[in-house]
């Protein structure tokens, strides 16, 4: 693959089409580009010379900007020195990373669309494993969480957990208003198979963790059962455990009957990895 990659045209007479080789002579078209200066004619340059080839961001000091990508869409990609990665803040990373636009190695949209082209060059497949893994020390974001009707009760502001084959064990700390903080230890089998605890003055709790079919959200149900003289009354509940950027952020999404005709109770509980 020849890559024909230019300087900008920043002075006369350094137009592209005055040392264009040709289609025939190339496969891939490139500009270098440092500072954050992507400027339209630069870009229609290159295109209106490409007849169709590919366009590309052969070095840049900083990655195109969204608003860069929503005028310029067909960029293929950016490459950016390693120790020039500080010069861009991190939240900048992060709304790439958020945008469906820009493909990660770690994608499952790269894996497929580099499948056939590695096959073709005899190369061997990537295999990422796209299986959650919650492992690690995690602390509740209270800005991005969405606590609505708890009620009295509260969630865990910190979670220590450790998973490995079949089983993950989570270690919460709780604030306690009265006390010391309440740390309760948990292990749920990754299997489907249920678990059995007593909760509540001794109120029967029946527990199940299913994985989804790629393993990468995990799904725990739960059912208590309360007598009030002698009518038992059953309460479910059900969380969703999802991993976002790369591993580094956890979402459990909560939903659970009302309690004594109470509303049902939703949440939406953030958790960045420490």
């Amino acid at each position: 693959i020849w890559i024909w990659s230019v300087d900008k045209p920043e002075q006369p007479g350094r137009e592209f089409v005055n040392y264009y080789p040709g289609n025939e002579f190339l496969d891939i078209l490139a500009i270098d580009i440092y500072g954050d200066v992507f400027k339209q004619e630069w870009y229609d340059g290159l295109m209106a010379l490409s007849e169709g080839k590919p366009v590309t961001l052969g070095e840049v000091g900083t990655p195109p900007r969204q608003e860069v990508i929503d005028s310029q869409p067909n960029w293929i990609y950016w490459v950016v020195w390693s120790g020039m990665v500080r010069g861009t803040p991190v939240e900048e990373y992060e709304k790439l990373t958020a945008d469906p636009r820009y493909v990660f190695m770690e994608d499952k949209a790269y894996l497929e669309g580099t499948m056939a082209y590695r096959k073709a060059c005899g190369m061997e497949p990537i295999v990422i494993d796209q299986s959650a893994d919650f492992s690690g020390e995690w602390r509740m974001d209270e800005r991005e969480s969405v606590l609505q009707n708890m009620g009295p009760t509260s969630p865990p502001y910190k979670l220590s957990m450790s998973q490995k084959d079949n089983e993950l064990v989570v270690k919460s700390v709780s604030v306690v208003e009265w006390a010391d903080d309440e740390v309760t230890e948990q292990t749920y089998f990754l299997d489907g198979r249920e678990m059995n605890s007593l909760v509540f003055n001794n109120s029967p709790r029946v527990q199940n963790a299913t994985w989804s079919v790629g393993k990468d959200t995990l799904t725990i149900a739960s059912k208590v059962t309360f007598n009030f003289g002698d009518r038992p009354t059953e309460l479910k509940s059900r969380e969703v455990w999802a991993l976002e950027k790369r591993g580094k952020k956890l979402v459990i999404y909560q939903t659970a009957d009302g309690f004594m005709g109470r509303p049902d109770r939703k949440a939406t509980i953030v958790y960045y990895k420490q």
